[in-house]
């Protein structure tokens, strides 16, 4: 992706419209100071959504539109178009190119488009995002931007960090999540504020609630208590009556036994009497007489006391028969009484029923009336309400629709105004247009004829200019020879010098006897001496250390040295002193061979000092020679091989590896070299001269071809902008009116959508009022039928209670009812046995007061026998008191019997009594049984059989306790409310609502604090990976752009790299700087921009923008920042606003900026061919 376009009109100098294309690589914008060459970066980051006029160079948003000169109007819209090439694909849009423009109108008013289609600025930021471009990247550095890189605080330098890490997407979605934090923490606090109200109505509703159920735990504990101790009791009294009826039947067993017992003791009692008798008749020697007549008394009282008995026996039976009776009589009668009192009873009963059920037939109907009619306010208030919420909701989408509807209107007639005076804009346009195309083609055949003569008389130049070039480059070709030539002697010449020197000075002695004695001194022995090459050597072998001897002018200078040498330490050496006065050998003429000093050069005036030291050597060509040759005092011959056969005979043959060898050598190099120098010298200038002359040739070939190239340049630069212009005007004029159709069409599209809404204006305000009006009705509607459901929740509930007290009433008439229509037949039937006993009694007391009536004159009648008999047995008495001591013993047996016999009588007796007893507890328990029971089914709800299977208490005092303690707390709460749980339920579930939105809410708040902690993670992840790679990039650009110096980045805070921020070090090579400031403005640009490119190579955005940011660089370092953008270049597109000439001989295309007297920006360009370094059509 890369930048393809701009269109700049009306925007600060570009009052016409600017059309400028651009390719991939670098485009250079030139022009002179307040041509608006920065108009053009301002613009580009105007149309990407910079809000701030400070940051356009402005101090309002408005001065961004053209304002008028002393020539031109001012115009009423800026507008500024910026073309994307999109075809790969980085922009997520389905369009190979991807136009933004905005425009911004005087009366304050601002449009952005994309591809022509409205949109807004949030739009145009979301899809710019990802590839790094925006208002608040630093793709664009515009003037003085640069230097507030260095001098911003360190946590705004950090924003280049986060831009090449591009997390800014991730700080605004988590600003977006920290906003619906904030939002939701609103709605939290709302919601919570509505829970704690709805919890407030629920404290005391609860509070009811619980009196309520305790009051109902309390009643039905009670309740089951009440059943517990009833059922209970009346387990006791099953108990008693079982118990009862066991000794009932052990009493009549017991009386049966007494019964049976009394016969018993009776028949024994018999037995004895007859015994006695029978004694009596057998008493012995008694007469006959007597015997009869004591049987006669005996029979006679037997038969008496039978007869007595039988009459005692028959009157206890009357008697018993008539307590019997009357037993009988008094038991008929209070059953008699019980039976009309079941009688009656049962009337009242069945009365009282048939009342209780027509109580309950009555309050059934009316409760369950009530209870419908409850059900139906119920029904009803639910539909109110759910018709007030849909009124409500209708009312609402009416209003919203009438806003909606309202809004369209006014912004369609809104539309329609400015469609109208863009209209009218848009005429004036395509006239002006029309006028500049035609000047503007009458233009262009101008030019073409211009440009075809001046492209003739160039290419005469170019010919000229190519010969002067040759000649140029030949001239240069033998300059270069001649300065690398001299620059090679006078390097060996000021090489060999300083080793002379050094060479000079090996002695230190002798190095400061020259130095101290500098006056004094005239040479040294090997500066005087120039031998042949050949003898060079030799000479060198011969003099040793004395070639760096000392030459003074006499001896007292000599001895004046001499003793200077003698001051100085003796550790430094040695020196060799010689006075020019020295005397001089003269030579041999016998001598074989030649005479060394004659082969030599020596400075005049100093041939006797050169022949002292080698006046006496002469030069022969072999050792045999030398030896051969006769001996002469002072002689010393040497071969050129450097043997040396002395006088006496003495041969020393090589080296002692002097340290002077070379020394002649080198003074003879040095003396070629001193002479070979002025001659090179002279050579360089003239060939300077002629490179000067050559060069002022080309010069002045190059000015006429650059004048003739210049004007070629203008002519076609001008030809290419004419045709470009027309190009633009007829494009403009075709978008123009293009444009006027799409207004119209637009104009006509807002026109009918005014027409298609104005009518549902009416109808939705009618709507809307209607459904407002629906829904306070339907409130009013709910209120009263709340009131009446209120009313009517108290009416059904005390029904109710009616109906259950009726209900209670009819079930225990009912039960009582049974109870007393199961005892009426028992009790009749009791009242029939007793009225049979009766009469059996009544019958068997007739026949024994027959019995008692007969027995009475046969009673008399055995009197008088009995008398008679008792008379005759006094007679006989005294005759049996003999006998009568023997049946003593038996009479007591009879009486003990006959006691026998009262005992069990007595026994009888007791037992009859105790079976009446039995009779009466057996009907007071009947009477505690029926008790029982009604308490048992009282409230008509609880059935016998059912009760009866309760469990047993196991402490019946507790339980008493505790239904005593119930009954107590329950009059202690005093009246309940009912209905508190229907209300409280209602309630719940609203606070359980509300609960759950507020459960909703802050999982919602949790997910996006999730998300929050994850960007956070994300962000911090990728800050420090970027961190680390600009860091990386930055030191590699730094050395680039400071060979020899380092430079890196540090976080202020590592700790906390979310907020840390970034410091600069940077060291240019040879400088310890501490600060930033520090820096001259050319290290400062240059650490800038070093940190600029850091950033670019770690993450490429589809272009940059470079507002004059080498203006404060010198060539050497404009050279290097050239390099940085050659490098950058191949990756992205480069646009530098610039003055310098080598920036602008970098460039793929030159875009030139120039004002005119109108005060009108205007553009021209120039491609160039990077190969040739010609200019090519643009």
């Amino acid at each position: 992706m890369y930048l393809k376009s701009l269109t700049l009109k009306g925007f600060k100098s570009f009052a016409d419209r600017a059309y400028m294309t651009f390719e991939p690589g670098l485009t250079v914008i030139v022009g002179p100071n307040g041509s608006g060459k920065s108009n053009i970066s301002d613009a580009i980051l105007w149309v990407l959504g910079e809000q701030s006029a400070k940051q356009l160079r402005g101090q309002a948003m408005e001065d961004v539109i053209f304002s008028g000169s002393s020539a031109r109007k001012a115009v009423g819209v800026a507008e500024v178009t910026l073309v994307l090439d999109n075809s790969d694909h980085v922009l997520p849009v389905d369009f190979n190119e991807v136009a933004v423009t905005r425009r911004m109108y005087r009366s304050g008013e601002s449009e952005y488009l994309i591809n022509s289609s409205p949109c807004r600025l949030m739009d145009i930021q979301d899809i710019l995002h990802d590839s790094g471009l925006g208002k608040d990247t630093h793709s664009i550095i515009s003037q003085g931007k640069l230097d507030g890189i260095l001098q911003s605080r360190p946590e705004e330098r950090r924003s280049l960090i986060e831009e090449a890490a591009g997390i800014s997407k991730h700080k605004r979605r988590k600003e977006r999540a920290a906003r619906k934090i904030a939002s939701m923490d609103e709605h939290l606090k709302r919601a919570r504020d509505i829970s704690r109200e709805v919890n407030r109505q629920l404290k005391p509703l609860e509070r009811q609630v619980d009196r309520a159920r305790k009051h109902r735990d309390l009643t039905e504990r009670a309740h089951e208590l009440t059943q517990i101790l009833a059922v209970d009791e009346l387990r006791g009294l099953q108990a008693n009556w079982v118990d009862l009826e066991s000794q009932g039947k052990e009493a009549d067993a017991e009386l049966e036994l007494a019964r049976y017992r009394l016969g018993e003791k009776q028949r024994e009692l018999e037995k004895l009497q007859v015994m006695l008798e029978e004694k009596g008749l057998f008493v012995g020697d008694l007469g006959e007489q007597r015997r009869h007549m004591q049987d006669i008394v005996g029979r006679i009282g037997s038969d008496m006391r039978l007869l007595e008995e039988k009459g005692r026996n028959m009157v206890a039976r009357l008697s018993e028969m008539r307590g019997t009776l009357s037993g009988s009589e008094h038991q008929r009668t209070r059953v008699v009484e019980d039976l009309e009192q079941v009688r009656s009873q049962l009337d009242e009963v069945r009365a009282a029923a048939e009342v209780a059920q027509a109580d309950v037939a009555e309050l059934g109907p009316a409760a369950d009336r009530l209870h419908a009619r409850r059900k139906e306010l119920d029904t009803l208030l639910n539909a109110l309400n759910r018709q007030r919420r849909e009124a409500q909701r209708t009312a609402d989408d009416a209003a919203l629709e009438y806003v909606k509807s309202k809004e369209t209107v006014s912004n369609a007639e809104l539309e329609d105004s400015m469609y109208a005076s863009r209209l009218e804009q848009i005429d004036t346009q395509v006239e002006e247009l029309r006028s500049s195309l035609e000047s503007r083609r009458s233009r262009a055949e101008e030019l073409d004829a211009a440009l075809a003569d001046a492209r003739s008389r160039r290419e005469e130049a170019k010919v000229a200019a190519d010969e002067a070039r040759a000649a140029v480059d030949d001239r240069r070709a033998k300059e270069a020879q001649a300065r690398t030539r001299h620059s090679e002697v006078v390097s060996e010449l000021s090489s060999l010098r300083k080793v002379d020197e050094k060479m000079s000075d090996a002695s230190p002695l002798t190095a400061k006897l020259a130095h101290a004695h500098a006056g004094t001194v005239r040479a040294h022995v090997g500066d005087l001496i120039e031998a042949p090459q050949d003898l060079e050597e030799l000479v060198e072998q011969l003099l040793a250390s004395d070639i760096d001897a000392l030459v003074v002018d006499n001896a007292a200078a000599l001895s004046s040295l001499a003793a200077y040498a003698l001051d100085q330490n003796r550790s430094t050496g040695e020196a060799t002193l010689l006075s020019r006065e020295v005397a001089a050998g003269e030579g041999d003429g016998r001598a074989a061979g030649f005479r060394l000093v004659e082969r030599l050069r020596v400075r005049e005036g100093y041939g006797n000092v050169v022949a002292a030291l080698l006046g006496g050597v002469y030069v022969v060509d072999s050792v045999s020679e030398a030896l051969a040759a006769p001996a002469e005092p002072g002689v010393t011959y040497v071969t050129r091989e450097g043997v040396r056969v002395s006088s006496g005979g003495l041969v020393r043959v090589g080296s002692a590896g002097d340290a002077q060898a070379g020394t002649l050598e080198r003074k003879r190099r040095i003396r070629e070299l001193e002479d070979l120098e002025p001659e090179l010298s002279a050579t360089l200038e003239h060939a300077t001269s002629q490179v000067a002359e050559a060069s002022a040739a080309l010069a002045e070939a190059r000015a006429a071809d650059g004048d003739l190239a210049g004007e070629i340049a203008r002519l076609d630069g001008e030809r290419t902008s004419v045709l470009s212009e027309i190009g633009r005007l007829e494009q403009s004029l075709s978008a123009s009116l293009s444009e006027r159709s799409q207004v119209e069409r637009r104009r006509e599209q807002a026109a009918a959508a005014v027409r298609a809404v104005q009518p549902k204006l009416d109808e939705l305000a009618q709507s809307r009022d209607d459904a407002r009006a629906l829904a306070e009705e339907l409130t009013a509607q709910i209120e009263d039928a709340s009131d009446d459901l209120g009313q009517l929740r108290i009416e059904d509930s005390e029904a109710a209670g009616k109906l259950a007290d009726a209900k209670v009433r009819a079930a225990q008439a009912a039960e009582r009812l049974r109870s007393l229509e199961a005892r009426e037949p028992e009790l009749a039937r009791r009242l029939e046995n007793i009225d049979r006993r009766i009469r059996a009694t009544r019958q068997a007391s007739r026949s024994l007061e027959v019995l008692r009536l007969r027995v009475d004159p046969l009673h008399d009648r055995y009197q008088a026998l009995s008398e008679r008999a008792l008379d005759w047995a006094a007679r006989l008495r005294d005759q049996a008191r003999l006998e009568e001591a023997d049946s003593a013993s038996l009479k007591k047996t009879i009486e003990d019997a006959r006691g026998e016999v009262d005992a069990a009588q007595a026994a009888v007796d007791a037992a009859t009594s105790k079976i009446s007893e039995f009779k009466v507890q057996r009907g007071k328990l009947e009477v505690q049984v029926e008790n029982a029971i009604a308490a048992i089914t009282a409230d008509g709800k609880t059935v016998l059989e059912e009760a009866l299977s309760l469990p047993a208490p196991d402490d019946r005092a507790a339980c008493e306790r505790e239904l005593a303690d119930l009954v107590r707390q329950i009059n202690n709460l005093g009246p309940v409310n009912q209905v508190a749980f229907e209300e409280y339920e209602r309630l719940r579930e609203r606070a359980d609502y509300i609960s759950a939105q507020l459960a909703d809410l802050e999982s919602a708040r949790s997910a996006l604090t999730k998300i929050s902690a994850a960007i956070d993670r994300k962000m911090r992840r990728q800050f420090l990976v970027t961190f680390e790679k600009v860091d990386e990039n930055f030191r590699e650009v730094f050395s680039m752009l400071f060979p020899g110096g380092s430079a890196h980045l540090e976080m202020t805070d590592p700790d906390h790299p979310a907020e840390t921020g970034i410091e600069v070090v940077a060291q240019p090579r040879g400088k310890k700087i501490t600060k930033m400031m520090l820096m001259s403005g050319g290290e400062k640009s240059l650490t800038a921009l070093a940190l600029l490119f850091a950033v670019y190579r770690t993450r490429t955005v589809p272009f940059y923008v470079l507002d004059e940011v080498e203006a404060a660089l010198d060539d050497s370092n404009l050279s290097k920042l050239i390099g940085a953008i050659d490098y950058l270049r191949k990756t992205t597109q480069l646009l530098v606003i610039s003055h310098q000439r080598r920036t602008m001989e970098d460039a793929d295309v030159l875009y030139g900026v120039s004002m005119q007297a109108d005060g009108v920006s205007r553009v021209v360009s120039q491609r160039l061919d990077r190969k040739t370094g010609k200019v090519v059509n643009a």
